[in-house]
C-alpha cells in the first residue's frame, strides 16, 4: 500500500483522512499525552532514538504506558515510510493515557492510544537559511514541567499566534527576566564569542537537535555556558540562532524589530549550521 500520507492508529495502517478518535480520549478532553516529532530525509530517519528516548522519559513521568520498545518504535518508523509516497518529511508520534468516561480521576491500568503518522515538510532552504527569521518576546505562560514533551500546548500555541500578527516566525518565551526557548526552539545567544543557552532542567524541553549542537560547537572548541540570557541582554547580543527539528539551526536577526548583531547570519551561528546540517546527512537509521 502506498499513500501521500500514512496514519498508524491502535496497530492498523491507514491515512490521515479517516477520523480515529474517540471523543472521550484523554489526549483530547484533557491533553493528557506525550508527542514527539522525527524528520526523514530520503525515507531515512534521523535521530529517532533520541526522539524515542525523549519520548519513553515523558511518558514515564506521567504514569503511561509506553506501547512501544525502542526497536519496536523504530521498526514502526520504517513501516510507515516504506508506505508513505514522498521522501522527505516528519513523522509526528503520539502516546496519551487511552479512553474512558470523562472524569479527572483516571482508572489504572488503562490502554494507551497509540499514533504515529508522515506529513511532507517544507524545510528551510539555503537562502531561508541564511537571512534568517524574525522573533518577538512572549511571556512564558507554560507548566512547570516544560521538560516533558505534553501535548498540552495551548501556551505555545498562543505565543506563536502573537508572533505570527508581529510578521515574526517565533516567540522568545521570558519569565522573571530571563529568556528561556523558543515556543517551538530551543534558543542560542552569542555574547564575547561564547555560546549562552538555557540550562536544562524542568523549565525547558531537552532538545534533541540542541544538544547536538552543544557537541558540535564543543567539538570546534567554542565555549558553551549554560545560563539564562537575561532579557536586558538581549539587544546587545553578537549573535542569535534557533534550533528544532524541522528548523535545524536557524539564525535570529530581530528581536522585537530591534537588529541583532549585524542583521546578518553570524560566523558562528554559520559554523554550526554547518556542521550540523553535514550530521543530519551523515545519519543513516
Amino acid at each position: 500500500m502506498t499513500n501521500s500520507d500514512v496514519l498508524y492508529f491502535n496497530g492498523r495502517f491507514t491515512t490521515t483522512a479517516e477520523r480515529v478518535i474517540g471523543v472521550e480520549d484523554r489526549g483530547f478532553q484533557f491533553g493528557d499525552g506525550i508527542y514527539d516529532v522525527v524528520k526523514f530525509l530520503s525515507s531515512r530517519t534521523i535521530f529517532a532514538r533520541e526522539h524515542y528516548a525523549r519520548m519513553n522519559e515523558g511518558l514515564r513521568e506521567l504514569e503511561i504506558d509506553n506501547p512501544w520498545s525502542e526497536a519496536g518504535f523504530l521498526r514502526l518508523c520504517g513501516d510507515v515510510l516504506e508506505r508513505t509516497a514522498f521522501g522527505d518529511g516528519i513523522l509526528y508520534a503520539q502516546v496519551t493515557r487511552g479512553e474512558s468516561q470523562r472524569a479527572h480521576f483516571y482508572p489504572d491500568g488503562m490502554t494507551p492510544t497509540s499514533l504515529v503518522y508522515s506529513r511532507s515538510f517544507a524545510f528551510p532552504d539555503a537562502r531561508q537559511k541564511e537571512i534568517g527569521i524574525r522573533t518577538v518576546t512572549a511571556e512564558d505562560q507554560r507548566w512547570k514541567r516544560c521538560c516533558v514533551k505534553s501535548i498540552n500546548l495551548l501556551a505555545n500555541a498562543l505565543a506563536k499566534k502573537k508572533a505570527q500578527r508581529a510578521g515574526a516566525a517565533e516567540a522568545l518565551l521570558v519569565a522573571d527576566g530571563q529568556v528561556r526557548e523558543g515556543a517551538t526552539s530551543s534558543f542560542f545567544a552569542v555574547l564575547n564569542g561564547r555560546l549562552v543557552t538555557y540550562p536544562t532542567d524542568p523549565e525547558i524541553l531537552p532538545g534533541v537537535v540542541r544538544n547536538h549542537v552543544i557537541g558540535l560547537a564543543l567539538s570546534e572548541k567554542i565555549r558553551v555556558d549554560e545560563r539564562p540570557v537575561r532579557e536586558d541582554e538581549l539587544y546587545n547580543l553578537e549573535e542569535a540562532f534557533i534550533t528544532s527539528t524541522t528548523q535545524g539551526v536557524m539564525p535570529v536577526t530581530e528581536i522585537d524589530d530591534r537588529v541583532i548583531g549585524n542583521s546578518r547570519r553570524g560566523e558562528i551561528t554559520e559554523l554550526l549550521q554547518r556542521l550540523y546540517d553535514a550530521l543530519e546527512r551523515s545519519v543513516s537509521e
